[in-house]
């Protein structure tokens, strides 16, 4: 399997880090595209504080894709 490249947090507050993770097979009803960029906005910061509950880490902030 392909792997792809991440800048994640590992922990709340914490920096972000570059890591390679395997590309997971999509599931039934799923899709994989592929990403050229990817933007994190101010609304991202609020995840990677873990200021809602739930947030769990490592973290992969982002959700503004440009495929």
């Amino acid at each position: 399997m392909s792997t792809y490249r991440v800048a994640q947090v590992a922990t709340a507050g914490g920096p972000f880090e570059i890591v390679e993770r395997e590309i997971p097979r999509p599931g039934p009803g799923h899709a994989r595209i592929a990403v050229d960029a990817c933007g994190v906005c101010h609304s991202d910061s609020f995840f990677v504080d873990a200021a809602f509950p739930g947030v769990r880490f490592p973290l992969v902030p982002g959700h503004e894709m440009a495929p």
